[in-house]
């Protein structure tokens, strides 16, 4: 589902239709983009839904090792604000840098996630 949303988010202006509400230079919602944001909302509930039922492994890894966890933290926090700030800001080509560290620290969460769930299951 995700895929679809970003594969709609991420078509050429050409096609995208018309502006629905202009954000600021350079960004702005359109028919396709409010189109596209309806799958991508909806993969992104199941991802944040299943790492919010193993959230008690993810904190048993954090606790084991606070250091890279806590940088984790905050590098998935700095990549969301540079994604946010990208938007309203003419920091236009940041919210590359920031996608790429905030799925980059999503994806581990969902790695490890997926460990702790083979660990349950015994399949590990």
């Amino acid at each position: 589902m995700m895929g679809v949303g970003l594969a709609m988010l991420g078509m050429p202006a050409s096609i995208e239709g018309p502006v629905i509400l202009p954000i600021s230079p350079g960004h702005a919602l359109s028919v396709l983009d409010g189109i596209g944001v309806l799958p991508l909302l909806t993969g992104s509930f199941s991802l944040y839904r299943g790492l919010w039922q193993r959230r008690e492994s993810l904190r048993a890894v954090a606790l084991r090792v606070p250091g890279p966890a806590g940088g984790l933290v905050f590098v998935g926090g700095f990549g969301l604000g540079l994604l946010i700030a990208s938007a309203f800001s003419a920091f236009f080509w940041w919210w590359a840098v920031g996608a790429v560290l905030f799925g980059a620290v999503l994806l581990a969460a969902v790695v490890e996630a997926g460990k702790a769930g083979n660990v349950a299951r015994g399949t590990e």
